[in-house]
């Protein structure tokens, strides 16, 4: 392959990938719509609802005071075991964040 056609190619390779990734950001628009991973032909759409984020200290903070000196670990550092605390004083009603959702386009062997 000569240099001209190299950069043919590689000028065909741009416009390709700048048309495919905007056929991958319209499927992964739809694919949000829909909110369920989508399956067709050897090709997977992976749907994601985020990760959340439990903030157990701001629930942690009405236990009982007895429960949270239990799970209060004093090191170098001071550190409290929201977590522990909240599982101790059976609270249920956890803050939390949620992470965006997402879609992960792929192709399946």
């Amino acid at each position: 392959m000569n240099a001209n056609e190299l950069a043919q190619k590689m000028l065909e390779w741009g416009e390709k990938h700048l048309e495919l990734a905007l056929l991958t950001a319209e499927i992964e628009s739809a694919v949000l719509e829909i909110g369920k991973t989508q399956n067709v032909g050897n090709v997977r759409a992976s749907y994601s609802k985020g990760r959340k984020s439990y903030r157990y200290n701001e629930a942690g903070q009405t236990a009982p005071p007895a429960t949270i000196e239990q799970h209060t670990k004093i090191v170098t550092t001071h550190s409290v075991d929201w977590k522990g605390i909240c599982q101790a004083a059976n609270i249920k009603d956890i803050p939390f964040t949620q992470g965006e959702p997402s879609v992960k386009v792929k192709v399946v062997a």
